[in-house]
């Protein structure tokens, strides 16, 4: 947690050397996509276990327990204590960092919809998710919207809008008509395990893609297979839903058509930039750290890249 770190914890290897340095000069304290990368190529030295740990074990114990109530009691359920051990990290999700663009009303290019706080894209994070920024998304931009709609003209006009869209209901019954007579069969209903089971296992599966070839680090070869492996699952997922719908079905569908999203703009986009590090393979290798370097810490950035590319 970046709220460790800014307490003072460490960042070790298994053999308790401090690394953080090595990738950057504020060490622990740089931008939140340079401690990741760095974290992340610390762990792939090692073909197993976990080859990095956070320590903050040199502050008070008592003073700890009481800054970090949530954490210690999580970490006491996994039987590591925070006063007295070197705590297994590795770099996770944490918030999504782009989504639906909007103005600055909230507006979409969709009429009738509007978005705000994390699902949307305002622009005010860069490549990077800005640490409270969080509240300005919500609080502002969901003020904005409420004072949009609040305005007879155009609120008025949006309702109206909505209104014959809801108003035309044939096409949508029939539909859901046609969606519920298929969940009602006998041999569906009975088979559902299978479905969900199957689900399971395609979701599983699209997460291990996506670490593996479209999280920390990125290449282009990396990226088209995962494009391609999601494009079979998706196509697969949509069968699933189409046979049986449940949680496990939609969940896995809707799973893939944003894997697929993501996995190919990020093969479209070959500049790095915050969170996006796509590594450059054969005779546009050298183009690495050009493109690493576009982002506010460029020259640090590019040290990592070429490490990457090393590698």
């Amino acid at each position: 947690t970046e709220a460790l770190r800014g307490e003072g914890a460490v960042l070790r290897d298994r053999h308790g050397r401090a690394f953080a340095k090595d990738f950057h000069p504020d060490g622990e304290l740089a931008p939140r996509d340079i401690v990741a990368r760095g974290v992340f190529n610390e762990n792939q030295k090692v073909d197993e276990g976990n080859n990095v740990f956070l320590d903050i074990t040199h502050r008070d114990a008592d003073w700890l327990r009481g800054r970090f109530p949530s954490i210690d009691a999580h970490l006491k359920k996994r039987g590591l204590d925070i006063t007295k051990d070197h705590l297994p990290i590795t770099p996770a999700a944490h918030y999504t960092c782009g989504g639906v663009t909007t103005d600055l009303e909230g507006c979409t290019n969709v009429i009738g919809l509007f978005s705000a706080g994390e699902a949307a894209r305002t622009g005010l994070h860069g490549g990077n998710r800005l640490a409270s920024t969080s509240l300005l998304e919500g609080l502002v931009f969901g003020g904005s919207i409420a004072d949009y709609l609040g305005r007879p003209e155009q609120g008025g006009l949006v309702r109206e809008i909505i209104r014959e869209y809801l108003n035309d209901t044939e096409y949508a019954t029939e539909k859901i008509n046609e969606w519920r007579s298929k969940t009602k069969s006998k041999d569906i209903r009975n088979g559902s395990g299978i479905y969900k089971e199957r689900a399971s296992e395609m979701l599983k599966k699209l997460k291990r893609i996506m670490w593996d070839h479209v999280g920390v680090v990125r290449t282009p070869i990396g990226l088209t297979h995962a494009a391609n492996e999601i494009a079979e699952i998706k196509e697969e997922a949509c069968d699933l839903f189409e046979k049986y719908a449940c949680a496990e079905t939609v969940g896995i569908r809707d799973a893939s058509f944003a894997g697929e999203a993501v996995a190919q703009a990020a093969l479209t986009n070959r500049v790095s930039a915050g969170a996006h590090c796509i590594v450059l393979e054969g005779p546009d290798s050298d183009k690495v750290e050009e493109g690493l370097c576009s982002s506010d810490e460029s020259s640090d950035v590019g040290e990592i890249g070429g490490f990457l590319r090393l590698r």
